[in-house]
């Protein structure tokens, strides 16, 4: 029988757990550096990082594994009933249900309303902006008119910022305490989840191609599935926009291009270039329900299978010059591995929504760009919560010549 794979050694009582934590990003690409394409991470814990093993494991034995990991804790605890949450047959029943309403009308629909609502933002120019607030309300106004199929009010919009809010800082946690304790954290997540029930509520039936698709689901179900779907794309299109516009900013010849694109070929080619480099899911993880083999490794049951979005785009051996931002690279015929390349996963659990998510970011930054010069003011670090955001964030904006703001 093979062996394990290779790993780091880690400290004698809390193995590599301190590493992790401390910086999960370097952490990941030292293990995939010194120990090649198949690593053992922890205890019971393998990172995959060749194309071909990450297809495996996300399109071609999706049979072998089911879904877990520690970055849907947050997702699990709240909303049990929703698809992302579930697996076999009874996810399956809930992709058959929900895959219909995911047309590429709605693909349209939601541009349309991202490239809108980014219209009205009114950046102050010649000023040092934090583009965070404006981009999430642009991005949250947009995801929540899209899957209502209405526009939900300030109030309501803000009740379902508040339960990103916390989601986002539970997901950041290294431990998962119950439920059922007391803590603040957990007080505040039940205010935010009623919040969001309120929501639900008040919009009724709907007439949007999602809330149709959700007919028959119970109230409990009809929450968690609304609630998982805009925090995923919310955050997703949020995050993509902003590490879009940082790169950018620190590459104004390729702003320049963007202002005159009009959201073309060459936006699109910048956003999935922004995703590569910063993809707004980081870490996919799975758990393996039958022994597993891997680059001639053995892989027990049990085990949690980890591919990592921020290793794999970053390997030059699929991206030439995989640390610059060159989004030229997206212009020509693939010839990459299917596999090197996967900001919403891939295979049949792949992201839903990940055709608006890019959809969405485009028209965004296509609007954005147009009307605004942006500069970075500052150093800006990635934190890797659910989504990998990126802290610090300041950008120099001034107005475009022939563009009205302020």
């Amino acid at each position: 029988m093979p062996g394990p794979p290779p790993g780091p050694v880690g400290d004698r009582t809390t193995g590599t757990l301190a590493a992790f934590t401390a910086d999960p990003l370097g952490f990941l690409t030292a293990c995939a550096r010194e120990h090649g394409d198949v690593v053992s991470i922890a205890s019971r814990n393998v990172l995959l990082c060749a194309p071909e093993d990450i297809e495996q494991m996300l399109v071609d034995r999706t049979g072998d594994f089911a879904k877990t990991g520690g970055l849907t804790r947050g997702r699990r605890q709240g909303f049990p009933e929703a698809m992302m949450n579930s697996d076999g047959a009874v996810w399956r029943g809930k992709r058959d249900r929900l895959g219909p309403a995911f047309t590429r009308d709605l693909v349209t629909a939601a541009a349309a309303l991202a490239r809108a609502e980014a219209a009205a933002v009114d950046w102050p120019p010649g000023t040092a902006v934090d583009p965070a607030p404006a981009v999430a309300r642009v991005t949250l106004r947009s995801v929540t008119r899209l899957l209502f199929g209405t526009a939900l009010t300030d109030v309501d919009v803000a009740a379902v910022g508040r339960l990103v809010a916390e989601i986002m800082d539970l997901s950041v946690s290294p431990y998962a305490l119950p439920e059922w304790l007391p803590t603040p954290r957990a007080l505040r997540m039940r205010r935010a989840l009623r919040g969001m029930d309120g929501v639900v509520a008040r919009i009724g039936a709907g007439s949007s191609p999602v809330l149709s698709a959700l007919g028959g689901a119970g109230a409990a179900e009809l929450r968690d599935e609304l609630a998982t779907l805009v925090l995923s794309g919310f955050e997703t299109t949020k995050n993509a926009v902003l590490w879009t516009l940082h790169h950018l900013a620190t590459h104004p010849e390729h702003a320049e291009r963007v202002a005159e694109d009009a959201g073309g070929a060459f936006t699109d080619a910048v956003v999935r270039e922004a995703m590569r480099l910063h993809p707004p899911a980081w870490l996919t993880s799975r758990e393996a329900l039958r022994d597993v083999e891997f680059g001639g490794y053995h892989v027990p049951a049990g085990t949690t299978v980890t591919v990592s979005q921020w290793v794999t785009h970053r390997d030059p051996r699929w991206f030439p010059d995989a640390d610059g931002f060159r989004p030229d690279r997206w212009l020509g015929p693939a010839t990459r591995p299917r596999g090197s390349y996967f900001p919403f996963g891939l295979g049949p659990r792949a992201c839903i929504g990940g055709a608006i998510a890019v959809a969405e970011a485009t028209a965004v930054v296509a609007e954005l760009g147009r009307r605004f010069h942006v500069r970075s003011a500052g150093p800006v670090r990635p934190r890797p919560a659910l989504s990998l955001q990126p802290a610090g964030l300041r950008l120099l904006v001034s107005a475009r010549a022939g563009t009205r703001t302020g």
